[in-house]
């Protein structure tokens, strides 16, 4: 498990190593500790902190703790970021005041947020009282496999209702997924994927059809994945699959700006990415091609040039280099 840590560090050396390696090391953040932040410190000299870090198939997860401070994601920091991630951050200890998207929110034990790397976005992390370090469990996800535009810089429960299921898988996936095999860690990775943007949409609609709406969306979306390794995936299949009719199947998805062929695509093309990031050496191009409904490996390769300007290859080097490095 890779390790970073300010410990026997002078306070300049603290603040450097701080700056250039930790907030460096899964996406690009400026570290700030001005009057205000440590006069609220038990530690008003210096950076203390660590990080620890492991992956799953294709999310990364890292539990970090350090001392009262703000870090900021702006501009430049976007511009120079290895990749596009969503980071889900799960409170443990002290509190986070967050924002992104013109959304302000107090983030307290027990509560997530989440942060789209493609946008700025501030943390101002706070010490609980005792003179305790602040601490929070941090899942990185590709944006290609979630778009969380409705829910950044909010808060969401963990404690109770569907919040907990996240919270839940979590922290379980931090603590068991070094007992785990390669198979079952990818099926695991791509199920909290799934509960996350059901529970970020019930948080985020209010009246009952909207709820009742999503979760149908949802329904499709789960079908349409969990069918196309065994085949062509049909309209008339899905919405038999979530009880409705195909028109009004088709009415649902026009209503969140999307079609029925460009959830297949979306899916398809979702589910070779996870296959690709998760790195199985026993699994080759072709496989994963025909498995997702692609011709074969060179329709995969054109699909992912014409989309992501690399190869497949290219692109799991691309995200492995940009956010699994080892440890200094």
């Amino acid at each position: 498990m890779p390790h970073w840590s300010t410990s026997g560090l002078s306070p300049q050396e603290q603040v450097s190593y701080w700056g250039d390696v930790v907030c460096e090391a899964f996406t690009p953040l400026t570290p700030h500790r001005g009057r205000s932040q440590r006069d609220r410190s038990s530690v008003p000299d210096g950076v203390t902190g660590w990080v620890d870090s492991q992956e799953l198939a294709v999310i990364n997860c890292a539990e970090i703790s350090s001392v009262t401070q703000v870090l900021a994601h702006g501009r430049r920091e976007v511009a120079r970021a290895p990749l596009d991630a969503v980071f889900v951050n799960l409170q443990l200890e002290g509190t986070c005041l967050a924002e992104q998207d013109d959304r302000r929110s107090l983030i307290t034990p027990g509560s997530i947020t989440v942060f789209d790397t493609t946008r700025p976005y501030r943390m101002e992390y706070r010490e609980p009282e005792g003179n305790a370090l602040w601490k929070v469990l941090s899942f990185r996800i590709p944006r290609e496999l979630w778009n969380p535009e409705r829910v950044t810089g909010s808060s969401i429960d963990t404690t109770t209702g569907a919040g907990a299921l996240v919270g839940t898988m979590m922290s379980v996936l931090w603590k068991e997924s070094s007992a785990l095999d390669p198979i079952a860690l990818a099926s695991l990775d791509r199920s909290f994927v799934d509960v996350l943007t059901a529970v970020a949409g019930s948080t985020t609609t209010t009246r009952e059809s909207e709820t009742r709406d999503e979760a149908t969306r949802m329904m499709l979306r789960h079908y349409i994945r969990s069918a196309l390794p065994s085949g062509r995936v049909s309209a008339d299949a899905a919405a038999r699959e979530a009880m409705i009719s195909t028109r009004t199947m088709h009415r649902l998805l026009n209503a969140a700006g999307t079609t029925f062929s460009e959830c297949v695509r979306h899916e398809r093309m979702n589910g070779a990415i996870r296959d690709i990031l998760a790195g199985d050496p026993a699994v080759t191009l072709g496989e994963i091609a025909a498995r997702w409904g692609f011709y074969d490996s060179s329709h995969l390769t054109r699909t992912f040039r014409r989309q992501f300007d690399c190869t497949p290859m290219d692109y799991r080097t691309r995200h492995r280099d940009g956010g699994h490095r080892t440890s200094p």
